[in-house]
């Protein structure tokens, strides 16, 4: 089976200033993607991939004109390919017109939300969570990527049981020292308290029996454990399985990597998406991440555990060969022994937990 994922930005204006916006060292840019060169991709794409799975991102993806949407949608119908769509905003644009025709064009929606601490990270909760309820009422169950950082890593617990109020699934994604948090160093994250609720959190999670929603994370990372298979990149190299779509055309490996050096070329100036993998800066990340990874293989006995994890998420740590340490490891560490510990009391457990260990 043929498949790529491609995350495509629209463009990159945005209309919030999150505190710790990685974006925000590129720019907020509002022009929008030229609908040319989103056409001429997409046949590249079908060229190669039967399956073709879009991630509408940004920026803030819905300051782009539903209009944007019916052109490209529409001939996406006349390409010869299968097409999946999903979405991820920052919910405070939504309503229900935009709600009718992504639901009519099934595509997935998924939300950026810090919970409790969302007005001061975020700001616009009320309307964030009018768009949560609309959602709902439509028939969609959400996720919401929530990101860690200083400010509620001592409150995660906390914000579990929120989010169990709103029946909204959680992702957290852990904060990197880049973008706008540069200039708001109070929210760096500390590794150690970074680790240390993780693991109390995962274990409340675990044994939650009334548990009402899905957390990605945990799931996961269980499922590594004991199955050692992942769906998602960040537990596993994405190099060759996903490309980035900027808002000027430009290929990128990743959209936390729209950086000239990892530049894969131009839309408009390749005949082929082969020639985005056989671009000199996508092959010298590839040979970094096989060195990454056998060292990992050779040094951990996590590694079928997180199998080096995202090579995006190891540049921005500044932390490329991850060698004889790193937090992942401890955190699987801990998680492992604990799961080892429960496998046989499974009734009294967290239902999607003990599913995952039944399989």
């Amino acid at each position: 089976m043929s498949q790529i994922n491609t995350l495509i930005k629209p463009t990159n204006n945005c209309n919030l200033r999150c505190k710790y916006c990685f974006h925000e060292k590129y720019g907020y840019n509002n022009k929008l993607l030229d609908m040319n060169i989103l056409k001429k991709y997409i046949i590249l794409l079908s060229k190669k991939y039967k399956y073709i799975n879009i991630i509408w991102h940004g920026g803030e993806p819905l300051t782009v004109p539903i209009s944007y949407y019916e052109e490209i949608y529409d001939f996406c119908r006349n390409i010869d390919a299968m097409f999946t769509y999903s979405l991820q905003t920052n919910g405070t644009l939504l309503n229900q017109e935009k709600i009718d025709f992504f639901k009519r064009n099934e595509t997935n929606i998924g939300l950026s939300f810090d919970g409790l601490g969302n007005e001061f990270m975020r700001t616009s909760t009320d309307k964030i969570l009018k768009s949560i309820e609309l959602l709902k009422q439509n028939g969609f169950y959400s996720g919401a990527i929530i990101v860690i950082n200083q400010n509620n890593v001592n409150k995660l617990i906390e914000e579990y049981n929120y989010f169990k109020s709103l029946d909204l699934g959680m992702k957290l994604n852990p904060m990197f020292n880049d973008g706008a948090v540069i200039k708001n160093k109070f929210l760096y994250l500390n590794p150690n308290e970074y680790i240390s609720n993780f693991v109390d959190f995962f274990k409340y999670w675990a044994n939650d029996k009334e548990c009402n929603i899905n957390v990605s994370t945990f799931e996961e990372i269980v499922n590594l454990i004991v199955h050692e298979s992942s769906r998602v990149c960040t537990f596993n190299s994405c190099l060759g399985k996903w490309l980035c779509l900027d808002s000027d055309g430009a290929l990128y490996p990743c959209d936390r990597l729209c950086l000239e050096d990892y530049k894969l070329g131009d839309v408009s100036r390749i005949d082929s998406i082969e020639d985005a993998f056989y671009n000199s800066n996508f092959l010298k990340l590839l040979q970094g991440s096989i060195e990454r990874r056998n060292d990992c293989i050779n040094s951990c006995k996590f590694y079928k555990n997180c199998y080096s994890g995202c090579n995006a998420n190891a540049i921005l740590e500044g932390n490329l060969e991850y060698k004889s340490s790193c937090t992942q490891k401890e955190i699987l560490k801990e998680i492992k022994e604990f799961i080892f510990n429960t496998k046989l009391n499974l009734e009294n457990m967290n239902p999607n937990y003990s599913k995952i260990l039944r399989r």
